[in-house]
């Protein structure tokens, strides 16, 4: 996590409660890549959760791999999709 979000998210120490975890991997940053960061926590928690309804509803599991190769994609079609158009 911490290599592909190029170190604005750190892996969370274990025992550690997910709003503390979240809360520390914010506080410190700028703005601006305070919203990147979110942004990334919010794609990871949001693909997590539709893996366990996938695991406990379909009885389909993806492995961790897959699962941050939707991340990856849904973030990048979250990037396409804020780009603000060029000017001919």
């Amino acid at each position: 996590m911490r290599n592909w979000s190029a170190g604005l998210v750190q892996v969370p120490d274990p025992g550690l409660e997910i709003e503390d975890w979240w809360k520390s991997s914010l506080n410190n940053l700028p703005k601006a890549d305070r919203r990147i960061a979110a942004g990334l926590l919010m794609y990871t928690a949001w693909n997590i959760w539709k893996e366990r309804n996938r695991r406990v509803f379909q009885g389909i599991s993806a492995s961790a791999s897959q699962v941050f190769a939707l991340i990856k994609e849904e973030l990048g079609l979250r990037h396409a999709a804020l780009r603000v158009p060029g000017v001919s």
